[in-house]
């Protein structure tokens, strides 16, 4: 007897993980509109043979159910080690040193019953001219570690974030295109394949690419968050509760530069920096730690990036080196002479993927509520920025999102 089929759409984590959950008792199928697997999982080998990690790098913390697929795979980890420097006008300034106000920040955020964006937060409780130098960097981490919008992140969100961020970051030793690797073995994954529209009844979709009809009893669509907000995927009979509830969620852009020089040069300022932070207009840097690699990444988010999603990469290359210079008083020519390879990753510009990760709003929780319900049992999303958990915005929270989607159609199965 042949077995039931259902379609996902999206080969990234939360796509992964539901057809590998699925594919014992289901046929599945998986519509790629990329030309690989993996969406925001990509690495790359530079000529030398070291790998770079184009979107996801880190597993933020010892997380249950990307460690477990890792130890399925065989594949290795380390923890990343280091200090974080904040640095301003030349001054660097370890981490520790900088807390002033933000432990009363983050209470007062706990303690306020009602959400509310960050902006208005701030400007509630700290006004200026007094509180700049915090609000700042409220905003900047709010902006560079959640990409997100200050005047759109809700505080309810950012405080559990804050609060329950991670002091260990772990690096996967070949990247996680090698635990995409494993993942995608044995599944029937079609790339190229955008899907432009869905037409569903209860038990029965037919989902139509540019090119090609494919039909099925059920689809999980897990494509990034934008695709659903902008209705680039249309629905017959149309389902626009589902849109609406998209718009509500926050979603962030990113820009990821990774440059490798000569030898690195950084460890003369101080042999243990983790992280670099600074407000430059590159403002996030970190070496490749623990690989040995000569290399400094350089993150930029929110709506910085945003401002920059149509920049070509020489003008990216150049901030890059005018903010490297800044922080380690040497001359950007300087920086030029010593630079061996370059890569940068501007996802806002990607097609069919439009950013890096989600961030919660307030009313997000109804709006995850919503996309959460399947559609008589017939039509499922996930995805990260369906997770409600400790791990918003990561690989963990897709494939959570995708184990849990595959787990109620196997429940309710009659397979």
């Amino acid at each position: 007897m042949a077995k039931e089929q259902i379609i996902v759409i999206g080969a990234g984590a939360a796509g992964l993980m539901a057809a590998r959950t699925l594919s014992s008792q289901y046929s599945v199928t998986i519509l790629e509109a990329g030309n690989t697997p993996g969406g925001r999982m990509c690495t790359i080998q530079d000529m030398d043979g070291g790998y770079i990690e184009a979107g996801a790098e880190f597993v933020h913390g010892h997380l249950p159910l990307t460690l477990s697929l890792l130890h399925e795979a065989g594949l290795k980890y380390y923890p990343v080690e280091g200090e974080m420097y904040q640095v301003e006008d030349g001054q660097w300034t370890q981490e520790e040193e900088m807390d002033e106000g933000w432990n009363s920040l983050l209470e007062k955020m706990g303690d306020e019953e009602q959400d509310m964006p960050l902006q208005a937060f701030l400007d509630k409780y700290y006004p200026l001219p007094g509180n700049a130098a915090l609000r700042e960097h409220a905003k900047a981490f709010a902006q560079g570690f959640d990409l997100a919008d200050t005047e759109k992140a809700g505080i309810k969100f950012l405080y559990q974030e804050w609060t329950n961020e991670s002091e260990d970051n772990l690096r996967i030793e070949k990247g996680y295109s090698a635990l995409v690797d494993f993942l995608a073995k044995g599944l029937d994954i079609r790339t190229n394949q955008c899907v432009k529209h869905i037409t569903w009844q209860a038990g029965n979709v037919v989902v139509m690419t540019a090119s090609q009809t494919f039909r099925g009893s059920k689809v999980i669509v897990t494509v990034p968050l934008p695709v659903l907000q902008e209705d680039a995927i249309a629905f017959s009979p149309a389902i626009d509760t589902y849109g609406e509830a998209a718009r509500v969620i926050g979603w962030g852009s990113v820009i990821k530069i990774v440059l490798k020089f000569r030898y690195p040069f950084w460890q003369e300022k101080a042999e243990n920096i983790g992280f670099i932070l600074s407000s430059e207009k590159i403002p996030t840097w970190w070496p490749q730690l623990p690989d040995d690699m000569p290399a400094l990444t350089g993150w930029l988010g929110g709506h910085p990036a945003l401002a920059l999603k149509d920049a070509d990469d020489d003008v990216l290359l150049d901030l890059s080196f005018s903010s490297l210079a800044a922080i380690f008083n040497v001359s950007a020519d300087y920086l030029r002479e010593q630079l061996t390879d370059n890569h940068i990753f501007n996802w806002t510009a990607i097609p069919h993927i439009h950013g890096a990760y989600s961030y919660g709003t307030p009313g997000f929780l109804m709006a995850q509520k919503v996309l959460n319900t399947p559609v008589s049992d017939t039509v499922y999303f996930a995805g990260e920025a369906l997770y409600n958990g400790k791990s918003p915005g990561t690989v963990e929270a897709a494939f959570s999102s995708g184990k849990a989607v595959a787990e109620k159609i196997l429940s309710s199965s009659n397979v």
